[in-house]
């Protein structure tokens, strides 16, 4: 899958040395020339020249305003900031917005906060682009057998620690919502269809796996 990448997030994973979660979890990645030249230069320098250094290898698009209007959808990028300028801030806004209008499946940002860009996709406020936050991510490959529980938590907290020190992230409480997301119970039925064709796809059982992390979250 495609994603539009936020700026929290990118320096989030390359601060904590955790950037090839990105190139593992994605086919192609694109951020704005706004957010990359503007916001990630303003936020983190550091960050900002790890990430070019990937972006001249061709690992990272950069959409500048002259590719959109090559691509023929200026017209429906500037019409989807008119509509949704109301409900996130600027980077937010550029990073949804490009997602929407180039068809991109995936919006990657760790702005998990209430009414943030992160729970506006979740509850579909916004259609046909799905969020992702690094811990969900590190879900996935829970799920497809590249990470234990163990493992999973080893990585979030390298990432919390080295890069959300200020406000940082529980991690029992952050599976538990990344699980209840993805039931039919409480999530949507978006969310909930598209993590079984997920387990289908790599054969996964995802009851297994389910009952693998309750236990694991049992034991603090």
């Amino acid at each position: 899958m495609n994603a539009s990448l936020d700026t929290d997030i990118v320096i989030h994973l390359y601060s904590s040395e955790k950037k090839e979660l990105f190139f593992k979890s994605f086919e192609e990645l694109y951020m704005h020339e706004y957010l990359y030249e503007e916001e990630l230069k303003r936020k983190s320098l550091k960050t900002y020249k790890a990430f070019s250094s990937d972006v001249e290898d061709g690992k990272i698009s950069i959409i500048k305003n002259k590719d959109l209007i090559e691509m023929g959808i200026k017209g429906l990028f500037e019409g989807y900031k008119r509509d949704y300028q109301y409900l996130f801030d600027s980077g937010e806004l550029y990073s949804v917005c490009l997602a929407k209008s180039m068809g991109l499946f995936a919006f990657v940002s760790d702005d998990t906060k209430e009414f943030g860009p992160h729970e506006t996709l979740v509850k579909e406020l916004i259609k046909d682009v799905m969020p992702f936050s690094f811990y969900e991510l590190l879900f996935l490959e829970f799920l497809a057998g590249d990470l234990t529980a163990v493992q999973m938590h080893e990585e979030f907290e390298t990432v919390t620690s080295r890069s959300m020190s200020k406000f940082p992230m529980n991690f029992k409480s952050r599976m538990l919502t990344t699980v209840r997301r993805f039931s039919s119970k409480n999530g949507t039925e978006r969310d909930y269809e598209w993590i079984q064709d997920y387990c289908r796809k790599k054969s996964i059982s995802y009851n297994v796996k389910m009952r693998e992390l309750k236990v694991y979250l049992s034991t603090f």
